[in-house]
């Protein structure tokens, strides 16, 4: 493959005795380099000791070699984990630009919403984004006190080792992960009656710089025709942040890998339709003017944001499921809002 060969040019100078890694590692036939080239690699995302999921090689960052020789300068996003209380070890994702809502906000919040809401985070396994000490991050590793009313289920992780996901099924359980300090709930695609086994996907249309949102929108449509063509019918949700989910029940359910494969299969559709317009890559760098359509919110632990879940973003929006009449009319990703949880605010086009 003339891109392997490449890259073993490269490499083939930095070729060195012994690993480099900090961590000792048994890999007996490997071939060690040194560290000094950048990579590209998309990943579903970070084990609990530091690893990454389901990574995917796209290719060699060379251009990023004399950006990233110069001194890094101070940034807000260092800052901000400078100046939070919280453990290292509990934040898998920092969100330094969060806006989040208070305890009360959300209590009274979820006393509105949460019958609705209880239709789609009911006995699901869930990934919590808290905000504590300072900070609000997307959680991992020990949990804080668990209340009562907030379940825990015990799972065998994959890296290995056992960990604790929690699941509710009442409002009582909602206001006890206002307890625990939870502002965002994204869960699994998996019930706790059979966590092994999807029972619905979600693909994420998440638009660039420079693109329209009657593009987002048409898109959609054009995916939720695709879906219905293999058998699966869509609903959408506009996300609160940019985009829009379509989540469709799994006749028969399937194993987290079968759906992610499932997923990825629908979106490559679009992809062969117009690569001009989609892409299945994360890079930053290639997707300004196109939509990116992740299907890694599919696979065991994976999640996307739940119905009816707040945002901690500015003007506290909510995700919310819509109609497909309303995405045809254009309904903006934030027109729902902690305060207008039931009727869309009016909002303009960008």
């Amino acid at each position: 493959m003339e891109a392997a060969r490449r890259v073993r040019e490269r490499l083939n100078p930095l070729i060195i005795g012994k690993s480099p890694l900090s961590e000792p590692i048994k890999k007996p036939t490997a071939t060690w380099v040194r560290p000094d080239v950048l990579a590209e690699v998309q990943f579903s995302g970070v084990t609990d000791r530091g690893i990454l999921r389901e990574a995917v090689f796209k290719g060699l960052r060379e251009d990023l070699a004399t950006i990233l020789a110069k001194p890094p300068a101070p940034s807000k996003r260092r800052n901000a984990a400078r100046e939070h209380g919280v453990p290292r070890e509990n934040i898998l994702q920092l969100l330094p630009d969060a806006v989040s809502p208070s305890k009360d906000e959300l209590v009274r919040y979820w006393e509105k919403v949460a019958d609705k809401a209880l239709v789609y985070l009911r006995r699901r396994p869930l990934k919590l984004v808290r905000h504590a000490l300072g900070a609000t991050f997307y959680h991992k590793g020990p949990l804080p006190k668990i209340p009562s009313a907030v379940h825990q289920l015990h799972i065998r992780k994959r890296e290995g080792g056992e960990g604790v996901r929690v699941w509710v099924d009442d409002l009582a359980g909602l206001l006890g992960l206002v307890e625990m300090d939870a502002v965002e709930l994204h869960p699994w695609n998996a019930t706790i009656d059979d966590i092994e086994h999807a029972e619905q996907i979600v693909l994420d249309l998440d638009p660039g710089e420079c693109v329209e949102w009657n593009e987002v929108t048409e898109t959609a449509l054009a995916l939720r025709d695709i879906m219905e063509a293999a058998g699966l019918k869509s609903w959408p949700k506009v996300t609160g942040g940019k985009g829009i989910h379509l989540t469709a029940p799994l006749e028969t359910k399937m194993t987290h890998d079968g759906a992610r494969q499932l997923a990825k299969s629908l979106a490559q559709c679009l992809i062969d339709a117009d690569p001009d317009r989609y892409l299945l890559s994360s890079a930053p760098a290639a997707r300004q003017g196109r939509i990116f359509i992740e299907y890694l919110r599919n696979g065991r632990g994976n999640t996307a944001v739940g119905a009816f879940s707040p945002r901690a973003r500015l003007g506290l929006p909510i995700a919310h499921p819509v109609t497909w009449m309303q995405v045809e009319r254009g309904i903006r990703p934030d027109s729902f809002t902690i305060g207008n949880p039931f009727k869309p605010v009016a909002k303009k086009a960008a």
